[in-house]
């Protein structure tokens, strides 16, 4: 019997919970019954990586879920090495939680607050085990959204925390646009928006990866923080909360990393070298 759906749908149904919680729970209880929530959904989430590291393959696809295209996840090695690390954060994280009060104002126990934590936890799981460009983009616009939302946990107080938001928002949009067009551009010309389906539609013409890569490189380098596609991070990360900021650092940049892997040595075979001296460059 595979247990890689068992142990997805548990993380899954764990952070649905967890939101819900957030937003009914008494104040009094919120962030302990999130927090405990949101732990277990990043073990299940570890869980899941493990499994994956150790080469037990998965792939399910979903076609009732999205309209036209459907959920198509799947999971291997190096998607699994990501999932131990967001797993692994988002149960220290969940555990941390506990210890912020809940409101029902503003702040880290606030109701938004609680409610969007375990989405954005959610997202980053499912961003590595997205196996088409549709399910792909829907995990990474609500990683960049829910990341949004939680920086933005405290605007009310702080000018700085409005400002940071305005240049996260900025980054992070434009940098999924590049992505978006990218890989559109990638599945057009594959005839495939499965990654299966791509990996199986031969070398596409040097033009087209090139511009491809340079595309969705912008769009991960920008969430990875790298030179000059940074201004977003160092105030981003000063202004959230401090456990926003640990999953946004021990996380959800690494991400971006994960993004260029997939497309660029997995969907695009590698490319020439020079791909690579541009991404070193970036550092």
């Amino acid at each position: 019997m595979n247990t890689f759906p068992l142990v997805l749908t548990a993380s899954l149904v764990l952070a649905a919970t967890a939101s819900l919680a957030g937003l009914v729970a008494p104040a009094a209880w919120r962030a302990r019954v999130v927090g405990v929530l949101t732990a277990g959904s990043g073990v299940a989430g570890a869980v899941i990586g493990g499994l994956a590291v150790t080469g037990t393959t998965w792939h399910a696809q979903l076609p009732e879920l999205l309209p036209l295209a459907g959920i198509s996840l799947a999971a291997d090695p190096l998607s699994g090495w990501f999932l131990l690390i967001i797993g692994a954060v988002t149960a220290a994280v969940g555990v941390y939680t506990m210890g912020y009060g809940g409101r029902d104002g503003h702040g880290p126990g606030s109701r938004s607050a609680m409610f969007t934590l375990p989405l954005f936890t959610a997202a980053m799981l499912l961003v590595p085990i997205a196996a088409s460009v549709s399910t792909f983009l829907l995990a990474w616009e609500l990683m960049a959204v829910a990341s949004l939302v939680l920086v933005l946990t405290r605007h009310h107080r702080h000018d700085a925390v409005r400002h940071a938001g305005i240049w996260y928002a900025a980054m992070t949009q434009a940098g999924f646009l590049a992505i978006l067009i990218g890989l559109t551009w990638l599945a057009a010309t594959a005839g495939s928006q499965s990654f299966e389906g791509i990996r199986h539609a031969g070398a596409l013409r040097p033009f087209a990866a090139s511009g491809i890569f340079l595309l969705c490189l912008a769009g991960f380098a920008s969430k990875a923080g790298a030179v000059p596609l940074h201004p977003w991070l160092p105030r981003a990360h000063a202004e959230a909360p401090s456990h926003v900021s640990a999953l946004m650092s021990a996380a959800m940049v690494k991400l971006g990393l994960y993004g260029l892997l997939r497309v660029g040595f997995d969907l695009l075979g590698g490319g020439p070298s020079w791909w690579w001296l541009v991404v070193a460059a970036l550092g």
